[in-house]
């Protein structure tokens, strides 16, 4: 059933929840788990230089995260695919899903108040309205 999940990661508490939620899901079902990060790229960025400095930028936070899902993950004895992707959140985990193939997309819930998912849009909502196959938003 759940065979391919795809967990939107940024290495936040509310992240890590929905990696071991997956890990769980993906053991029970026999499948496996692709962790994404998405960066945003910095505003007006005209040149790939500085697109490939913001991933830079976001690699040296990540490694410890990182390490942590895979080790998370060999615990588990589930296989895992991590990748990076410069972009909207929503966006690329909406488009990933669909291209991967994904049975289940997890995230992780960052908390925002009314005013600020008004104002800023929440990415869960986001993906939960977009994507073609169910979501899990853990808490």
């Amino acid at each position: 059933m759940f065979k391919q999940i795809l967990v939107g990661f940024d290495g936040s508490e509310s992240s890590r929840k929905a990696l071991k939620v997956a890990l769980e899901i993906a053991q029970a079902f026999q499948g496996e788990v692709t962790l994404i990060a998405v960066v945003r790229p910095p505003e007006f960025a005209e040149l790939e230089g500085e697109i490939e400095g913001a991933l830079e930028e976001e690699k040296s936070p990540l490694a410890q995260a990182f390490s942590w899902a895979h080790s998370a993950a060999k615990e588990q004895g589930v296989t895992l695919h991590v990748h990076r992707r410069v972009g909207h959140p929503a966006e690329v985990l909406v488009r990933y899903a669909e291209e991967a193939h994904s049975d289940l997309i997890v995230l992780g819930r960052r908390g925002l108040t009314a005013v600020q998912r008004w104002m800023l849009g929440s990415v869960s909502e986001r993906v939960l309205r977009y994507a073609h196959c169910p979501v899990m938003v853990v808490h």
